[in-house]
């Protein structure tokens, strides 16, 4: 019974980015004990081995065995605390077959062809923010397809140029560690190095562990301290507080405690990719397996989809399109504007005691305002009822053969263009950033609010994309933030001052996320500006240009006369329709062919949902109808209760 009752951690090999063959892994660990899909989809995309879920081991096999059939490579393993902490080193000893290293105890000695597991990391934890931050950069400019991470070189060296530790863990015949040793710069004698004995610490310790790389075989490198999901590894920096360091050093031994483990035991099955996803320095075979690097991007895509459509963009992706100027005020500057002033209107008819008097007289007594509540409630409730029908009875199409008129299809969000988030700095495919400033009565009132409704995105399925346009869109994004003026973001290294008097709420679609779209599909037609617009754009871009204008200086006095700017203007003109005689005819690329609008009749929905299944959304639209009608049977009979008393007054 205490055997079935120990805890085991099922470990899981990450990838590089999300897939459609991830989403449907998702659904199909849905329910499984010890499974949170949102944590899942987190851990399963990332760098190396990721906790996945804790539980007993007849708990996870059934989620072990859905991994393995779908070619995972994953762990089970007891839960244990390390049972061998590493001895600091104080010198070495280099000799023909062997390394002897010496500590306070009895001295470790690596004899040639022995298996050894090392660790290089970082203390500081000022690596993890350089990754994150180059990560970032990479999936904003040049899309989340396109990403490439730090490789192991560059990743070696910057956490070399940190606050470098080494742990080595020498294993046995059967795979356990004999001993275990950790090298601190500084904190040893280089003599033992010989000649590649150098004055810099750091560079001591690269030569130690360029010796064990020659030594020993094999030898298994990992650079995930910090950057991989473990239980009891958590990275902890200065700023935090409190003895980080000795925080960080025991966190390093659990760290190096589990990865041996991991060496071990072994994958619970070979998958088919092992063959290409090895260790950084290969060696133990199947059983020394430790976490790949993002930047060994892997194919996730079925054969469908690949015969389909590229995986990913063949150029980087754009800059957005600018904001268009609207001349009038927005729907959310009317609302606030009409709520402030319906608000002022109200308190002041209210001060007034005899237009108070007759409001309630003439409105509430008769009944005639609770009727009018009980209508809008009823109006809401069905105008929520229907849209669920609507949803429910839409069936689900698919990118490639949509048909021309109200569609619904499900998909992942795809960038068309570079559009980031402004305040956390993520790629995204909308955003929706709300800025609050405390008024005099210390209350938070709004101060803008921007919306990306402008910038086209991509919905990806199995088949194709398709482009959906935002515009006059009911968007319902998961993904909330909320922060204050001035206060730190991702790609930042320093906090600047923390403005607690206003505060910003940041809704986001992440690029990659699985999206419901309910909208109308219509061709999307090749549409250019104007001949006079592109004209004008051209000239303006020669004026910016002083090489340019001066091949139209045809007196060379430096000065464009009136002529000449003729001349120039209809050198352009030629140009324009030159070319727009060529492109006369060019179709639209496949993916671009079709595109996702409002609908032409009003009344029908348009809907850009983030939401795991469509039974999510039409269950929280049969949430809303819930209260609206419970609040139009009671101002019913408020009503009923009012006019029957009127009734009796009169």
């Amino acid at each position: 019974m205490a055997k079935t009752s120990n805890p085991h951690l099922l470990i899981v090999d990450s990838i590089a980015a999300g897939s459609n063959e991830l989403d449907s892994l998702l659904a199909e660990l849905d329910g499984q004990p010890g499974i949170d899909l949102y944590l899942a989809r987190q851990r399963l995309i990332g760098r190396g081995p990721n906790l996945l879920a804790e539980g007993s081991r007849e708990e996870l096999a059934t989620s072990a065995a859905i991994l393995l059939r779908r070619g995972w490579r994953c762990w089970l393993l007891p839960t244990s605390k390390p049972e061998r902490l590493p001895t600091h080193l104080r010198s070495i000893q280099i000799e023909a077959e062997s390394l002897i290293f010496f500590t306070a105890g009895e001295p470790i000695v690596l004899e040639r062809g022995m298996a050894v597991v090392a660790v290089l990391a970082d203390l500081s934890g000022s690596v993890i923010g350089k990754y994150l931050k180059h990560l970032m950069a990479q999936k904003v400019y040049n899309g989340i397809d396109l990403a490439q991470p730090i490789g192991n070189e560059e990743l070696q060296q910057a956490i070399l140029r940190a606050k470098p530790v080494l742990d080595l863990y020498l294993l046995n015949s059967d795979g356990g560690v004999q001993s275990a040793l950790r090298v601190l710069p500084g904190r040893f004698d280089p003599k033992g190095l010989g000649e590649a004995m150098s004055l810099s610490a750091t560079i001591n310790l690269q030569r130690i562990l360029e010796r064990v790389q020659e030594y020993a075989s094999p030898c298994t490198l990992s650079l995930d301290f910090g950057l991989a999901n473990l239980p009891g590894c958590r990275v902890e920096k200065a700023v935090d507080g409190g003895p980080w360091e000795q925080q960080n050093l025991a966190s390093l031994s659990r760290f190096g405690w589990l990865i041996t483990c991991l060496a071990a035991d072994g994958p619970v099955r070979p998958s088919p990719r092992d063959i290409q996803n090895r260790s950084i320095v290969p060696g133990l075979g199947d059983r020394a397996y430790v976490g790949e690097l993002l930047d060994e991007l892997r194919d996730e895509k079925p054969p469908s989809a690949e015969a389909a459509f590229p995986t990913a963009n063949p150029t980087p992706l754009t800059a957005p399109p600018l904001r268009p100027r609207r001349s009038g005020l927005s729907r959310p500057q009317w609302l606030s504007i009409s709520s402030t002033a319906a608000g002022i209107g109200v308190f002041l008819a209210l001060d007034n005691t005899a237009f108070a008097q007759a409001v309630l007289h003439y409105g509430i007594r008769p009944g005639l305002l609770p009727a009018a509540l009980s209508v809008a409630f009823l109006w809401g409730g069905f105008h929520f009822l229907l849209l669920k029908r609507r949803v429910e009875n839409t069936p689900t199409s698919k990118a490639r053969s949509l048909a021309m008129g109200l569609v619904e299809i499900h998909g992942q969000a795809r960038r068309k263009y570079a559009l980031v988030s402004p305040m956390s700095q993520l790629p995204c495919v909308y955003y929706r950033l709300r800025r609050y400033r405390k008024n005099r009565n210390n209350r938070w009132k709004l101060s803008s609010c921007k919306e990306s409704v402008h910038v086209p995105f991509y919905l990806e399925d199995d088949t194709g994309r398709v482009i959906v346009d935002p515009q006059w869109a009911t968007v319902r994004p998961r993904s909330r933030q909320q922060g204050f003026g001035g206060q730190q973001s991702l790609l930042m290294d320093k906090a600047s001052y923390i403005d607690r008097d206003e505060k910003w709420i940041e809704e986001t679609i992440a690029e990659g996320t699985r999206l419901y779209v309910l909208g109308q599909a219509m061709e999307n037609a090749l549409r250019r500006p104007p001949l006079r617009q592109r004209v004008i754009e051209a000239l303006r871009d020669i004026k910016k240009d002083p090489t340019e204008l001066k091949s139209y200086d045809r007196d060379g006095d430096g000065q464009i006369c009136e002529q000449e700017w003729s001349e120039a203007r209809r050198h352009v003109e030629e140009q324009l329709l030159h070319q727009s005689l060529q492109e006369k005819g060019r179709t639209l690329p496949q993916q671009d062919r079709v595109i996702i609008a409002r609908p032409q009749q009003r009344s029908l929905p348009f809907i850009i949902a983030e939401t795991s299944s469509e039974a999510h959304l039409t269950r929280s639209y049969g949430l809303y109808t819930l209260p609206l009608f419970g609040g139009a049977i009671l101002t019913v009979v408020w009503t009923v209760v009012m006019l029957v008393e009127y009734l009796r007054l009169i």
